[in-house]
């Protein structure tokens, strides 16, 4: 048992920044993000054996993380989307943030205009640097999905962007 939770502690340790990064992107708000791990301590750490017998356990990781994550944001308001009604107000310089509370909210509206297995994959992808195929395992998604996600929100970015002559 202590071999265990020591093993656990030290997975834990090695990802607790990008965890940390990660569920910030998608909360905007540290008391949310700070909760929302402590969850993931407690669930891990209920069950050790479980996880230890889990085969890919940072993937698991974040699919807690991703889990929690949603579950919160189904409770409070999201970020308004960019639509046609306010992607006109969206001026260029709001793609020049100043600082990084411009920049996250830059990059929150952005990711709003996109189906939310798309936004993921682009948030696991640049705020976790996780590797397609574990953002696959993550998501439980073969990875030719887990890429064609990725691509097709990139894409629907892009061509927003453009639309609107902001890119």
């Amino acid at each position: 048992m202590a071999k265990t939770t020591h093993l656990i502690f030290e997975i834990l340790e090695a990802e607790k920044e990008k965890l940390f990064q990660y569920a910030s992107y998608r909360l905007h708000n540290i008391r949310d993000v700070e909760d929302v791990l402590q969850n993931l301590y407690v669930k891990i750490l209920e069950n050790p054996h479980h996880f230890s017998d889990i085969a890919n356990k940072r993937a698991y990781l974040y699919r807690i993380i991703c889990n929690e994550c949603t579950d919160v944001m189904r409770t409070k308001a999201s970020v308004e989307p960019l639509n046609n009604d306010n992607m006109s107000s969206f001026d260029i310089g709001d793609l020049q943030p100043e600082n990084f509370e411009e920049e996250f909210t830059m990059i929150n509206r952005l990711l709003s205009i996109l189906p939310i297995e798309q936004s993921e994959v682009i948030r696991l992808r640049h705020h976790s640097n996780l590797s397609f195929q574990e953002i696959a395992d993550i998501m439980d998604v073969p990875l030719p999905t887990a890429k064609a996600r990725y691509r097709y929100g990139i894409d629907k970015i892009r061509n927003s962007l453009k639309k609107y002559n902001l890119l």
